[in-house]
Order: C-alpha cells, then sequence, then structure tokens
C-alpha cells in the first residue's frame, strides 16, 4: 500500500515573500487509493473550497470558514452508501495572498510532516482547535479514536455526521444592479432601459427573484454554481454589447454581490450595504475577496480602492472575465495586469475628500505637499519616459515603506529629488498642477491673452502685497497672510489678483460656497481671456471635488470656449466622464491627447482620480502601448538597417560615421525602456535619423558624382593631349593606367549606388583614380615635350624645305641676272669675272641663302607654333581635320551558298 506525504503538496505550493493578506481557515487533505470518486472534489467545490495543490493520490484543499466542515458532513453521508478508501484530515490553516492574489498555506511544522496510508474505508479527522466550530453545525460531531501512525501528536477526531440532515451549504449571495444616470433624464433613458433588459435577461434565465426598487434591481443568488454563472454571463454580455458599438445595447452599470450573512433581502439592501455607488467601477461585479477567490481561475481579479485599502479577505474588490484559452486576449490581460499600478496606500487609502490640488485622499488641501512647490516643473513628465514600467509596481512599494515612516520628511525630499522614485512622487502632484497656487503666479504674471501661449509671455511681480500675501499662504502663516490682504484689498479694491487668491483660502477652510464667489468676482474683473478663462477653471474644479460633474464639465468647456488651444480643459473632461462611470466617453477625450502628446500617457496611468475607471482606462491604454510598443520594435529594425547602411558606405576614417555609430546607440538604449514616451521616442528619433542618413548619403553621392564628372573631365583632357603622341607603340604603361581608369569611372558611373557595397567600393576607388590620374599628369608632361617637340620640328622642317626651295630657285636667277645688270651697265669686265666664277659664286650663295633660310624657318616656327598647335587641336576637337580614305576591299567572288562574313571591326581614330 502507497504511502502519501503532506510535505510533496507544499513544496507545490508558491513561495510570497511579501504577503498582502491572510486569512485563517481549515485545510482539508485528501488522500485516496486508486480512482477518486468525482463526486468529491465537485462538493469540496460547492461548499466554498478550491484546490491549492495536488499529486498523484492526494491533494490539498482551503475553506474560509466552517463550510469546509459541512463539506466533511455530506461527504461523511455520501461514504455510508458508497464504499471508498479515502482519508481526509481537516487541520487549521492560514492562507497567504501575495501583491498579484499568488495564494499558498502555512501551518505548524508538526502538520507539514506527516504521512499517511489511506485504510479500506473513509476516515475523516478533525484537528481538536476545529471543535469550537464544530460545535455550531448541527448533526455533526467528533469521535476519539486511536492514534495513527505518520500523523501529528494530537488528539485527533473522527467526524461523525447524523444522515436524517442534509448539510446544505450556506453560500447565499445578495446581488444588487444600478445602471448610471438618471432613468428620468430624456437623455439616458433609452440607455438605461436597454441595458436593464440585458441584465434583467440574465437574472430571469436563471429562475431568480428579483426586486427592482429606485433603480436598482436586487435578487439572490442561492449556490457557488449559480453565482458563478451570473458573473461569467454578466460580463460576457457587457462586453459583447461594448464590442457592438452604438449597434448595441450597451450602458454602463455598477453591480454588487454581498454575502448573505448578517443580512437581509430587502429593498433597502443597497443603502445598508454601505457602498459609495458613485464611486464604483462600472461593467464589472465587485464582491470581497473571498467571494472572488471562489470564482475560481476564470476570473482575473482587480483592486477596487475606492471602496477599500484591500488588506482583508472581506474588502471589496472587482472581477473581469479571464480568457481560458492562450489567445491574443489572454495576453492582453496579462499586459493590463502589468500596466495597474498602484498607489502607494499611504497616499492613496486615507478617507478624506480628494484634495483640490492633486486629487490624493490621504490629506486636506490645507496640507498638501504641493504647495512646496513654487514652479511648474513639465520636464517631469518626460523625464519620468525614461522609467521602465517593468519596475514602477517596485517604486510604487519602496514609496510605500518610505512615506510610511516619516511622511512629511520624506514627501518633502521627494520633492526636491531627480531619481525614478522622486520622478514618480512628483508626478502625481504635476497631474494636478493647474489647481495649484504656482499655476495661479503663471496668472498673474502672464503678459498674453489666452492660454498655453500666454504663460510663455511672463512679466516682472507688478504690485504690492499680495504677492506677500501668497507668499505667507503657502507657508500657512495666517498672522501676515491677514494683515497683507487687508492691505492689498484696500490698495487694489478692483484687482483680481486679491480677490482670486481669497478664493483659495475659503476653498482650504471649506467654505465652498465662498471660495466660488471670490473666484466668480475675480473673473468680472479681468482684462483677457487667459484670466477669466483660468477663473471658470476653478470654478469647474470645485463643482468636480464636489462631486457635482455634470456642472464641473459645463465650467471646463467654458474655459475652453475662451481658450480653445488648452488642452487642460479637455482632459479633465474626459476626467470627468470617468467619474461619473462613462468610461468609453471619457477616453474619447483622453486618448486623442495621449496620442497627439507622448507624456500625457504616463498621467493617465498614474491619474488618481481615473481610479473608478481604472480597470477600463488600462485596458485602453494597453492597446495604445501595445501598438506603440510595436512600432518600437519595428523602428529597431530600421535603426539595424541604417546602422548597417552606414558601416557599408562610409569610410571607417570618416567623423560622419562615428557620429551616426554614437546616434544609433542613444537610440538602441532607448528601445530597451519599456515605456510608452521612450517608444514614441524612438519612433520619431529613428524616422528623424532615417532622414538624416538619407540626406548624408545624398550629399555624399552628389560630392561623388561632382568628383566623377571632375575625374571624367580630367581624363578628357589627358586623352585629348596623349592622342597626338608620335610614338603610341611607347605608351604601355601611360596606357594602363588610363585605361584602370576609365574603367573604374565607367563602372562608377553605371552601377547602382543603393546598393551599400556600390557605394563602398565607388568611394574607396575614387582616391585611387585621383592618384592615377595624377601620375597620368606627371607622365604627361614628359609625353607634351615629347609631341611639341615633334611637332616643332615637323613644321621647322617644313618651313625651311619651303624656304630652302626659293633659295635655290633664287640663286639660279639671281647670279645670270647679276651678269646681265654689270653688262648693261657697263662693268663688262665685272660680268667676265662673275661669268667666269658663277659656280663657285653660285655655290657659296647657296649656302649663304642655306643659312638663312634655316634662321628664317626657326623664327618663323617660333613665333606661329602656339598658334598653329591651337588651331589644330581645335581642328581635331571639331572633327574637322581630313580623314584618310579607307582602302577598298577586293569583292569577293560570288559563291553558290556565300556565308556571313564577320563584321568587320572600326578602323582606329587617329
Amino acid at each position: 500500500m502507497s504511502t502519501f506525504y503532506i510535505a510533496n503538496l507544499l513544496e507545490k505550493l508558491p513561495q510570497i515573500p511579501t504577503t498582502r493578506m491572510v486569512h485563517n481557515g481549515i485545510c482539508v487533505w485528501v488522500v485516496w487509493d486508486g480512482e477518486l470518486d468525482p463526486g468529491i472534489p465537485t462538493m469540496l467545490e460547492d461548499y466554498g473550497g478550491f484546490r491549492m495543490a495536488d499529486a498523484y493520490g492526494q491533494a490539498l484543499w482551503f475553506f474560509f470558514s466552517e463550510e469546509g466542515l459541512r463539506a466533511l458532513g455530506r461527504i461523511h453521508v455520501w461514504g455510508k452508501v458508497n464504499a471508498m478508501r479515502l482519508f481526509m484530515e481537516a487541520v487549521p490553516a492560514a492562507m497567504l495572498v501575495s501583491p498579484k492574489f499568488e495564494r499558498s498555506l502555512t501551518m505548524s511544522v508538526e502538520l507539514s510532516r506527516q504521512h499517511v496510508s489511506p485504510g479500506e474505508t473513509l476516515e475523516i479527522l478533525l484537528h481538536p482547535n476545529l471543535k469550537p466550530q464544530l460545535a455550531h453545525l448541527p448533526g455533526l460531531s467528533g469521535q476519539h479514536t486511536k492514534p495513527t501512525m505518520g500523523l501529528a501528536r494530537v488528539a485527533f477526531e473522527r467526524l461523525e455526521a447524523d444522515t436524517a440532515l442534509s448539510y446544505d451549504p450556506g453560500l447565499i449571495w445578495y446581488c444588487v444592479l444600478r445602471p448610471l444616470g438618471d432613468p428620468l433624464s430624456r437623455n439616458t433613458a433609452e440607455g438605461w432601459r436597454n441595458i436593464a433588459e440585458e441584465l434583467l435577461d440574465i437574472v430571469e434565465r436563471l429562475g431568480v427573484k428579483f426586486i427592482r426598487h429606485e433603480g436598482f434591481l436586487i435578487f439572490e443568488l442561492s449556490g457557488l454554481r449559480k453565482f458563478r454563472s451570473w458573473s461569467r454571463d454578466t460580463i460576457a454580455r457587457i462586453m459583447r454589447l461594448k464590442e457592438e458599438g452604438e449597434q448595441g445595447r450597451y450602458w454602463p452599470s455598477v453591480m454588487a454581490a454581498a454575502s448573505s450573512k448578517g443580512r437581509t433581502l430587502s429593498k433597502d439592501l443597497p443603502r445598508r450595504l454601505g457602498l459609495d455607488w458613485d464611486q464604483m467601477s462600472p461593467d464589472y461585479p465587485h464582491m470581497s475577496y473571498r467571494s472572488a477567490f471562489l470564482l475560481g481561475d476564470d476570473f482575473i481579479i482587480h483592486e477596487a480602492r475606492t471602496l477599500s485599502r484591500g488588506v482583508t479577505v472581506e474588502d471589496w474588490c472587482n472581477v473581469s472575465l479571464a480568457r481560458a484559452e492562450e489567445t491574443e486576449d489572454a495576453a492582453e490581460e496579462k499586459i493590463q495586469g502589468e500596466l495597474a499600478v498602484p498607489l502607494p496606500s499611504a497616499l492613496s487609502g486615507g478617507d478624506a475628500k480628494p484634495c483640490f490640488y492633486c486629487g490624493l485622499n490621504n490629506h486636506t488641501p490645507h496640507h498638501c505637499p504641493s504647495k512646496l512647490l513654487t514652479v511648474p516643473k513639465p520636464e517631469v513628465w518626460e523625464l519620468f519616459g525614461d522609467v521602465d514600467m517593468g519596475g514602477l509596481e517596485a517604486l510604487s512599494q519602496g514609496l510605500e515603506t518610505a512615506l510610511a515612516a516619516d511622511f512629511d520628511t520624506e514627501s518633502a525630499r521627494l520633492l526636491t529629488g531627480g531619481d525614478a522614485p522622486c520622478l514618480f512622487y512628483q508626478s502625481l502632484f504635476e497631474t494636478g498642477m493647474p489647481f495649484q497656487t504656482r499655476f495661479l503666479e503663471l496668472v498673474w504674471r502672464s503678459k498674453g491673452k489666452v492660454l498655453p501661449d500666454g504663460l510663455a509671455q511672463l512679466g516682472q511681480r507688478e504690485g504690492e502685497f499680495f504677492w506677500g500675501a501668497l507668499v505667507a499662504f503657502r507657508s500657512d502663516d495666517a498672522e501676515n497672510y491677514d494683515a497683507l490682504m487687508t492691505q492689498a484689498l484696500a490698495k487694489y479694491p478692483r484687482a483680481y489678483q486679491p480677490k482670486s487668491l481669497q478664493g483659495f483660502q475659503a476653498m482650504e477652510a471649506g467654505d465652498w460656497t465662498k471660495a466660488v464667489y471670490y473666484w466668480q468676482e475675480a473673473g468680472r474683473q479681468c482684462h483677457t481671456a487667459l484670466q477669466r478663462g483660468y477663473f471658470h477653471f476653478l470654478e469647474a474644479r470645485t463643482a468636480e471635488i464636489q462631486g457635482d460633474s455634470h456642472k464641473a464639465i459645463a465650467h471646463y468647456r467654458e474655459t475652453l470656449r475662451e481658450n480653445p488651444k488648452w488642452l487642460e480643459p479637455v482632459y479633465r473632461q474626459g476626467v470627468c466622464l470617468v467619474k461619473m462611470g462613462f468610461i468609453d466617453q471619457g477616453l474619447q477625450y483622453l486618448l486623442p491627447l495621449v496620442t497627439a502628446d507622448a507624456p500625457t500617457f504616463n498621467r493617465v496611468l498614474l491619474d488618481p482620480e481615473l481610479e473608478r475607471g481604472r480597470l477600463q482606462v488600462l485596458g485602453a491604454l494597453w492597446r495604445v502601448w501595445s501598438a506603440a510598443r510595436e512600432e518600437a520594435k519595428h523602428r529597431l529594425g530600421t535603426l539595424a538597417e541604417l546602422s548597417e547602411s552606414v558601416r557599408g558606405r562610409f569610410l571607417d576614417e570618416e567623423p560622419y560615421l562615428a557620429e551616426a555609430a554614437a546616434k544609433a546607440e542613444v537610440l538602441a538604449t532607448l528601445g530597451k525602456v519599456s515605456n510608452y514616451v521612450a517608444f514614441k521616442r524612438l519612433v520619431n528619433g529613428v524616422d528623424a535619423f532615417e532622414a538624416e542618413v538619407k540626406k548624408a548619403i545624398e550629399k555624399e553621392l552628389a560630392a561623388m558624382r561632382a568628383r566623377q564628372d571632375r575625374q571624367v573631365e580630367d581624363l578628357k583632357g589627358i586623352q585629348r593631349e596623349a592622342a597626338w603622341f608620335p610614338f603610341p607603340s611607347l605608351l604601355r604603361e601611360f596606357n594602363k593606367d588610363f585605361n584602370y581608369c576609365a574603367t573604374r569611372l565607367n563602372w562608377m558611373r553605371t552601377a547602382s549606388m543603393d546598393e551599400a557595397a556600390n557605394f563602398r567600393k565607388s568611394r574607396e576607388s575614387m582616391p585611387e583614380v585621383d592618384e592615377r590620374i595624377q601620375t597620368l599628369r606627371t607622365r604627361l608632361i614628359t609625353l607634351r615635350i615629347v609631341r611639341d617637340s615633334t611637332f616643332f620640328t615637323m613644321l621647322f622642317g617644313r618651313n625651311f624645305m619651303w624656304m630652302e626651295v626659293a633659295s635655290l630657285g633664287l640663286s639660279l636667277v639671281l647670279v645670270p641676272l647679276m651678269v646681265y645688270a654689270f653688262q648693261r651697265f657697263g662693268q663688262g669686265w665685272v660680268a667676265d669675272m662673275v661669268e667666269h666664277q658663277k659656280w663657285q659664286l653660285q655655290k657659296g650663295l647657296v649656302v649663304i641663302l642655306t643659312i638663312s633660310a634655316l634662321a628664317l624657318a626657326a623664327i618663323n616656327t617660333a613665333l606661329t607654333f602656339d598658334a598653329k598647335k591651337r588651331k589644330l587641336f581645335k581642328l581635331a576637337e571639331e572633327g574637322k581635320l581630313p580623314k584618310k580614305k579607307p582602302k577598298k576591299s577586293p569583292k569577293p567572288k560570288k559563291k553558290p551558298a556565300p556565308k556571313a562574313a564577320p563584321k568587320a571591326k572600326a578602323a582606329p581614330k587617329k
């Protein structure tokens, strides 16, 4: 026979380092041999038990109260007619609940070391400490029994049950439903009627009798199965109606389910429950944590901080429907739980009316920490965007511990610090900054006409006395305040500043009527829309704090008419609608603000005044957050591609490569922060970085093309000059460098520069091409010398040849002419002498004329060389030089079947 150890079950329970609540109850250890009768766990569950751990052949169940003993009595009667090998032991134990509602058990060390083997029949043992509870249950008793080997050394008793009694479970709930709004109102009548019919349909299908009184629907649910079915069907019906949108019959409703113990079902039940129906979150059933735990894993438990602090199982909470299967909706619920960041109970667990300045309920306006702040801190929201959302819960717990020790000292430190806990704390007071005296000071100093632009036009502090009164008011110096205010009113009877400060003083004193009067008087004495709108804004806040959200919305709209660009009244209208329970309508105001301004996301997330719609607001924020996260993931991929593109295009020694790498590193670090603001910064940063990289590439590409054009022109000039070199066979090295440059340039001009490899290769090749071009230019100097020398020689030779021919002809004619002339003029003897010596004279004359021709040819060539060279090059460029006629090829003989001749190569240009 197998032996079972209770320690094996205790090891499976989760470890809970921090407990949220502890409740003493009854733990039932169930051990069986073979197959367990399926009716056993069903009966345990019907009596309010839930399985804490199970293993082969054994399980641990926990009950909050004596319902566990009733279940054991029912099983005992069942065992009389159904033989089973089952051992059950009921012992006292405590259930531990973590902040995330994980559950575990703790019991004495002696009880945790037990082991047992089930006998042949049903055996139910009771711990002696359960006798007081057993005494209140008729029909149940305990009989002494012999100690069993392996069990704790205590006086266990065997349970005995009277088979004549039924031992029905005492689990009964009284439920109250109430649609929001006034059923007599024309605007809400249809929505009220539609949702009432939908909710009543679920009640009627369960076969439950109900009471309708003053807009409340009251009915009784007997049994855990019926209670679970109603909770599931109601939540599912409301969610379906919400998804149908305007075509559906949805209307927000509040609902509560309370245990029947100590209560009676009557018309005044809503009043006797002691709930603030105007603070309850709509669409989700409110109940005690005890009832919520009994619903099982198909439901998710949420805090209801507007109703209780949530530290005992009797405190109020609300539940939503979970998804059993692993779907995107299940993941959504999980992420929503991560977004739900509870405020420290030292701030949100008070019983006071919400503070006018900040909305927290742990202090009065007179003692609000925001009075220590003298200037706005809009940078808080930007800095808070660097805080990872995964650490917000730990920050909240740390603030709870610090503020509980010394609230005043720790609060003053947090308001001036710059670390994450300080930013968390400061953001709570920045939410209500427009209602605080530091904003009043900005209004006094503003030279602008409308909000919010007018706050950027601040002047000096003008006027006397009321500035000192403001300082005295902030520091709680009542004596100086009264004296300075009296002087201010006497000197400035028509000024709005003293009246406005009097309104704050009356508000802190709790005289709301007088506060509104002073602000109305101040508004009548104002000169700009900025000032008038601000005092409408304060009147709206007064109505909001007093619970009249309809009136507050009307004043906020009046503020918006005076200052249409100021978004704060829009935000406050959304908050008022959430306070009224119309969450979806409020989100229509809040979500566009989140989309337009990313820091507003964290403001909505932490705003303590949105507590009534916390669950629905967080669901909507999650969808925005999830979309931003996915977009950020996509941008991280884009950032990696951009970084790779920059590394692939730019050379290692270039400064832009280091600059781009630094920017990419900053953006990549930002992508590791799980915060909506960080996501949006990353998206905007990557978009800007992408545009910058594109601009840098285009700029570099334009520079490359300009450089390539210059290189091409250089090569063309080199080619033009080298083409005149008379000895082409000597240009092997020159042609090699020239062809290399031409090939590279041709590839660079035809290759696609959209590819990073081509871009980088082009940039690497251009310096090499420049180097080769410089080498060609150096060699071209020698070529130019040879070319010009050759051309000069040719011109000189041609000039000399023509002059020499002319000289020879002149020498042949000149000697006979001389003989003739001498004879004609009577110089015969000279003529005879010349005649006899004509060949010698002819030779001498030829030499003289040849030397003269050489000299003249050299002078003429030197004078005309440059002009003729330029003219020749110009004709060559224009293609006007005479071309050599190609030789005529012999005609091929005709053949019967001629073959196609290969194409002839084009004759090289001269």
